[in-house]
């Protein structure tokens, strides 16, 4: 998603009249019209605009005009495809959202420093733009000269449409306010702002790499500061990044020295995650021909019936379902299936009615699963997840996002059947791994080479408040710098013993099955080589036999057969 401004260079003289929706008007100029008298255009006499544009004009000093795009100083510039009537629905949701987002600014900061108009069109197309000419939207585009930002009205709202322009009202407000920057010695101004910008290429995750890249630009810095989700993670790379940290106190000051309200109080405040941008459902709840369809497939339904008989937990799959509960401090974008995907839904269902379905009660009892998610969007922190365990809840949960899942590639079955088992894992590492036990704490720790620390680890922990206590060495790019340890079934597990784990344990629970039936032959391998692997492997199956004596689980039972097929057990006592 791209914002497009308008270069100063590029400005538009753009001959607007002083009036807006429901005011007394001056006559109209070529680029533009009031409405409320012509019938011909019925627009601009819809009472709920009408009602739209007298709020913001109390709130924020800012008129609503339609542009219309027969002003010759625009149309040197844009094609300018005029709002329709049919899109008025679009117009009034995009301005309830921005009624939320300009009332986070302080009391009379718009007014004062704030565009007077926004000038509606379904379409600001830029003439010197070679590419495909298709609008993006929503779209701002700042025009100082004309006291304007021109607004594209989305001819097709998505559930992206208010999360996506939510940042870009804020990008363009803070480019509007730019264009009074013009003296070279100014701290906001551009040739002294490039000479601050971070380099991103060291740095391990692809969001810091997307924050850091974004907050080089200074609309891209005050677009993240509106995020209190970006802020934070910004915040936090700033105290290792002395560049970014004075780019952020450069913004700040700025807006200081334009209105003092802009505190560091204030700054603090924007920290706070609105409710509403906690949970974002991309799905069309009112499309329910898809959930027919699921319904309609005995097959689908079948699998979930056996599922939920097994397991005591509720599939929840229905577009419209309950929000997985992820925690508060993240934000989540879902979406569940449709008929769209039916083939993939259909085949994922199967699958993990087959692999889950080999639990014995003895277990499922326990782990007393509330729900199973079963997702086709699962992005938390802007970050894909293709499976979350939730075990920090007082009854637990898990969750699957299928979006990249591809029935027609190996490669990607055997992905999600792997991370069906490591989801399950993490939920009995939480119930059954005691202290003293064969996977808790040191005793699975102490089975890698020596030297080695996970990202996140207990000894980092204890290094935090213990200055002798050893700590992981610096690593700018963590798995890469770790490709020498052996012992992990996927570089993943270096991140957290946990995951460890959980890798392992999908990779033994599934090697068999792999590539069509033909095996996982590189970790099979790689079990009888790697001495570490293979002590993690024992342990792993030391802690099943456990489970199996101590829960008198049958010895017939189809997962021990599973896990047993790959690494047989050792004698416990």
């Amino acid at each position: 998603m791209n914002c497009l401004r308008l270069p100063l260079v590029l400005a538009i003289a753009l001959a607007l009249s002083a009036s807006v929706f429901g005011q007394k008007a001056s006559p109209p100029s070529a680029g533009e019209k009031d409405l409320r008298t012509n019938a011909e255009v019925p627009v601009e006499r819809n009472p709920e605009l009408i009602a739209a544009s007298q709020r913001l004009q109390a709130s924020f000093g800012i008129g609503l005009k339609l542009g219309l795009g027969n002003d010759p100083q625009v149309a040197k510039v844009y094609d300018v495809t005029p709002m329709k009537a049919e899109h008025v629905a679009n117009a009034l949701s995009m301005l309830a959202w921005i009624d939320a987002e300009l009332k986070r600014y302080p009391a009379g900061f718009l007014k004062k420093y704030g565009s007077k108009n926004f000038v509606l069109a379904n379409a600001y197309i830029s003439k010197a733009n070679k590419g495909t000419p298709t609008p993006y939207s929503p779209t701002f585009i700042a025009d100082k000269n004309s006291g304007s930002i021109f607004v594209t009205v989305p001819t097709t709202m998505t559930p992206t449409t208010e999360v996506l322009g939510r940042g870009y009202i804020h990008y363009t407000l803070f480019s509007y306010l730019l264009a009074d920057v013009k003296a070279p010695e100014s701290p906001m101004a551009l040739a002294r702002w490039k000479t601050l910008e971070s380099d991103d290429s060291a740095l391990e995750t692809e969001a810091a790499k997307r924050l850091t890249k974004a907050s080089n630009s200074r609309e891209g810095l005050y677009k993240v500061m509106w995020d209190p989700f970006d802020f934070a993670e910004l915040n936090a790379l700033a105290k290792t990044d002395a560049r970014l940290k004075q780019r952020i106190e450069l913004v700040q000051n700025f807006l200081r020295t334009l209105d003092p309200q802009f505190n560091q109080a204030y700054w603090s405040a924007l920290g706070t995650i609105p409710e509403h941008q906690r949970t974002v459902c991309l799905n069309d709840l009112t499309d329910t021909h898809s959930i027919d369809q699921i319904k309609a497939d005995a097959t689908i339904q079948s699998d979930l019936r056996t599922l939920e008989l097994q397991w005591g937990f509720k599939v929840l799959w229905e577009p419209g379902s309950a929000v997985p509960p992820m925690p508060s401090k993240v934000r989540l974008e879902y979406s569940y299936f449709t008929d769209k995907k039916l083939p993939q839904f259909k085949e994922f269902i199967h699958m993990i009615r087959e692999e889950l379905q080999m639990y014995p009660v003895e277990i499922t009892k326990l782990l007393n699963v509330k729900n199973l998610y079963i997702l086709d969007d699962f992005n938390f922190r802007g970050s894909g997840v293709a499976g979350q365990g939730m075990s920090w809840l007082p009854q637990v949960s898990f969750a699957y996002g299928l979006h990249g899942f591809d029935t027609a590639k190996t490669t990607s079955m055997d992905f999600l059947r792997r991370t069906i088992h490591h989801e399950v894992l993490h939920l009995m590492d939480k119930q059954f791994s005691k202290e003293g036990g064969p996977i808790y704490a040191e005793a699975w720790e102490s089975l890698n080479e020596k030297g080695f620390v996970y990202k996140i680890s207990r000894i980092n922990a204890v290094a935090s408040s213990v200055p002798t206590a050893p700590a992981a060495p610096v690593q700018t790019t963590y798995y890469k710098d770790n490709t020498k340890w052996q012992g992990f079934a996927e570089p993943y597990g270096m991140n957290i013993a946990t995951d460890d784990r959980a890798t392992l344990y999908g990779r033994l629970m599934t090697a068999r099955l792999a590539d069509e039936g033909k095996g996982d032959q590189l970790f099979l391998g790689r079990l009888g080589t790697d001495k570490f692997l293979k002590a993690k492997a024992e342990r792993m199956s030391e802690f099943f036999q456990l489970l199996k004596r101590d829960l008198a689980i049958p010895a017939s039972s189809p997962l021990y057969s599973r896990f047993e097929s790959v690494f047989p057990p050792g004698k416990i006592n």
